[in-house]
């Protein structure tokens, strides 16, 4: 877990990148959102979002790469927001990427907290 917005924003990716959902999940606010790449849906709920990427995303390893951090911003000392584009690839296997433009929203508890994933979303861009 890291106070530092960036470093977290790291962990987060390294993660889901490895495939390491179980760990990833420490990350993640209880009320966390995530929108999938490819579809218009979401999940929402930690529950769920486990559910979702443990029995989904695992077998397909999905990659989230190249990413190029265009703003990050702490309104607040218990709000952050990660912006920026990537590369996203629906299998690590995949020679294709997608082109998305992504925003993660962190929050804790005070400044001393460990942020936490609350909002992640990602689109595809032409």
């Amino acid at each position: 877990m890291a106070t530092d917005l960036e470093k977290a924003f790291n962990q987060v990716s390294t993660l889901f990148n490895q495939g390491k959902y179980d760990e990833l999940g420490q990350f993640f606010d209880e009320d966390a959102i995530m929108k999938r790449v490819d579809d218009p849906g979401s999940i929402a709920g930690i529950g769920n979002l486990m559910a979702y990427l443990n029995t989904h995303q695992k077998p397909q390893n999905p990659q989230f790469e190249g990413v190029t951090i265009s703003s990050k911003k702490e309104p607040s000392s218990t709000q952050g927001i990660v912006i920026g584009t990537a590369k996203y690839r629906d299998k690590k296997t995949d020679a294709d990427t997608i082109p998305v433009q992504f925003t993660f929203v962190f929050t804790r508890d005070d400044a001393q907290s460990d942020w936490l994933l609350i909002n992640a979303f990602a689109v595809p861009t032409p």
